[in-house]
């Protein structure tokens, strides 16, 4: 390589760092913190379905792990419900349970719910403008679902068709309504947990 090269891909690669660099002023504690918030959220979905894993097979290890997991996020229903099935979880785990972890003051909320096959459900949540929200959608068994948000107006902010599980996360512009749907594209009845941060 010579060196007028060697200059050349040297300026290259010094541009290409800057274009990635953050803006002047930007604040990477924030950033790192929503990315934390998308975190806990995606963590507790997926603790939930494991959970139910673990109690349709009576793995009481694992499930008493996957509680432990879920009451370290500090999470709250986000509607009374008598199919919630954290007090079930938490009795059958208490045995095995191994000390806790100090969980958050405040943590997210989440939701249970069983779908027929094509069925749908959707409910309301209030965001808070400038305030990074996430939504996380887990499915014990590898369920095929299907997650959409959309704005007041019915315009689609996020959809996620993977399959097992779902993310959406966005900043809202404004504090208000916006609809969750959440759809089984499977062939049988499928369960859901979803959390909300």
């Amino acid at each position: 390589m010579n060196r007028m090269h060697a200059l050349s891909l040297a300026a290259i690669l010094t541009a290409s760092a800057c274009a990635s660099a953050p803006a002047v002023g930007s604040s990477d504690g924030a950033a790192n913190a929503v990315a934390g918030e998308q975190v806990v959220a995606v963590r507790l979905a997926n603790a939930l379905a494991d959970a139910a894993d673990a109690e349709a097979r009576g793995d009481t290890k694992t499930l008493a792990k996957a509680v432990q997991m879920i009451d370290a996020s500090g999470p709250h229903p986000l509607e009374a419900s008598p199919s919630d099935p954290l007090p079930a979880w938490r009795d059958a785990a208490r045995g095995e349970a191994t000390p806790p972890y100090r969980g958050r003051p405040l943590g997210p909320g989440y939701r249970s719910g069983k779908l027929g096959v094509g069925g749908r459900e959707s409910f309301s949540q209030l965001f808070l403008s400038g305030t990074g929200a996430t939504i996380a959608l887990s499915a014990p068994t590898g369920d095929k679902l299907a997650l959409r948000v959309l704005d007041p107006q019915l315009k689609p902010i996020c959809t996620d068709e993977s399959g097992r599980g779902g993310l959406c996360k966005w900043v809202p512009l404004f504090t208000q309504r916006y609809t969750i749907e959440v759809m089984n594209r499977g062939v049988g009845d499928a369960r859901y947990f979803l959390v909300v941060q």
